[in-house]
C-alpha cells in the first residue's frame, strides 16, 4: 500500500526564515568579495552603482509604508533591513572593485532636501520590489562571478519579499 504524501506546506515563520536566508546568503557572498582582484569601470560600474540607489530607495520607501501600514509595520521593517544590507553589499563591492566607496556620495544625496510625497502603499512597495528583483536579475545574466551572485541573490530576496513577506 502506498505510503500518502503530504504536500509542501510552509509556515509563516517558515517564510520569515526563508527571507532571512535570502538576506544572509546576499551579505555572506559580501564578504568573499575581497577576495578578487577584477576591477569595474563604465556599463558594469554604472549597473552596481544603479542597483545600489533603487535597494537604498526601497529600503527608503519600505520604512516610509511601515509608519502608514501599521498591519505590515513589521514585515516592511524586515524589508527596509534586507535593502540595507543589500545596499551595503553593493557599496562593498564598489569599494572593492573600484577602490573608493561610493557611501560619501550616497549620504549626501539622502541628505539633499526631496519633495514630500505621501508614503507608498502595500502594493507600490511590491510592485517596486519585482522591479528591483528584475533588473538584479537582468544585470546578473551580464556578470559573472561574484558579482552574478550578489545579484541573483537580491533579485531572488526581492522576489520573496514581494511574494512572501508581504502578502
Amino acid at each position: 500500500m502506498p505510503t500518502p504524501t503530504v504536500p509542501f506546506a510552509l509556515s509563516r515563520r517558515g517564510l520569515f526564515r526563508l527571507a532571512g536566508v535570502a538576506a544572509l546568503s546576499a551579505a555572506t557572498v559580501s564578504t568573499v568579495a575581497a577576495c578578487g582582484q577584477e576591477t569595474i569601470s563604465g556599463p558594469a560600474l554604472d549597473t552596481l552603482t544603479a542597483q545600489l540607489r533603487a535597494a537604498r530607495a526601497d529600503a527608503a520607501d519600505a520604512t516610509a509604508a511601515a509608519t502608514v501600514i501599521a498591519d505590515y509595520a513589521a514585515a516592511l521593517g524586515i524589508v527596509a533591513a534586507q535593502r540595507t544590507e543589500h545596499a551595503d553589499a553593493l557599496d562593498s563591492e564598489i569599494a572593492r572593485a573600484t577602490g573608493a566607496s561610493t557611501e560619501t556620495s550616497s549620504v549626501t544625496a539622502t541628505t539633499t532636501p526631496v519633495p514630500t510625497t505621501p508614503p507608498p502603499d502595500l502594493a507600490a512597495v511590491r510592485e517596486m520590489l519585482t522591479a528591483s528583483a528584475r533588473s538584479a536579475a537582468d544585470a546578473a545574466r551580464n556578470e559573472s562571478g561574484y558579482r552574478a551572485g550578489l545579484l541573483g541573490s537580491i533579485s531572488a530576496s526581492c522576489t520573496v519579499s514581494a511574494l512572501v513577506v508581504l502578502a
